[in-house]
């Protein structure tokens, strides 16, 4: 077993290898945790003005995301893990764009296979990796090009994955003290923190497939 961590802001050209799209605070915590809560599915965007307009298509969808850290005014929730914890979204179908996340799924849509992951549901998708030779953990990162906490959650993979050593403590710890987690704690983001940083949130594997984010079915 191989994990390549890629930097999905500064790629333009990526394989067709199987990959994990990476973005810790806090998308790939937040799509996971609204399937937990009931949502059917999840059609992600790349644009403000594309989730608008199928939000005027389809008035009975959710609409969700945020640009730089807030919430896109005229949405109704934002890209916010706490938000979505105290939030009922039984069947229902949310478009949801963000920052960074959304922009580099869009880059990489066309892999074998794509997992949405995270400390919330790493574990629960951690035994569906073994299946692949090589696994491509693709960073989010920030327009300036990096995001500690998506490295430090790759490089946890990538150990826990080519050495089977679960450092998930260590990387919490690097994670706490580093830029990412203090930039959005200065904007509010306190308790989004805390719930992007605990394990076992969501007990399933979280896919993107024909466009649209979903509970990885049985097989």
């Amino acid at each position: 077993m191989e994990v390549n961590i890629v930097n999905g802001r500064k790629e333009n050209q990526f394989s067709k290898n199987p990959k994990i799209l990476i973005d810790i605070y806090r998308s790939t915590t937040t799509m996971p945790l609204m399937l937990k809560k009931g949502a059917s599915k999840i059609i992600p965007v790349s644009s403000v003005s594309v989730a608008k307009k199928m939000k005027n298509e389809y008035p009975d969808y959710i609409i969700a995301g945020e640009r730089y850290g807030f919430k896109v005014p005229g949405f109704q929730m934002s890209n916010s893990p706490y938000e979505v914890m105290n939030t009922d979204l039984d069947g229902k179908t949310i478009i949801f764009t963000s920052t960074n996340g959304t922009k580099v799924l869009n880059k990489i849509k066309d892999s074998e296979v794509i997992f949405i992951c995270s400390y919330a549901n790493v574990f629960a998708t951690l035994p569906f990796l073994k299946n692949f030779s090589v696994i491509e953990a693709v960073l989010s990162g920030r327009p300036d090009g990096y995001a500690d906490e998506d490295y430090y959650f790759g490089m946890f993979v990538k150990t826990y994955m080519e050495t089977g050593k679960d450092q998930f403590d260590y990387y919490i710890e690097q994670t706490r003290k580093g830029q990412g987690t203090k930039r959005l704690s200065m904007i509010g983001g306190k308790k989004d923190v805390e719930l992007c940083l605990q394990r076992d949130l969501v007990p399933f594997p979280v896919i993107f497939q024909n466009g649209e984010i979903i509970r990885k079915p049985q097989e």
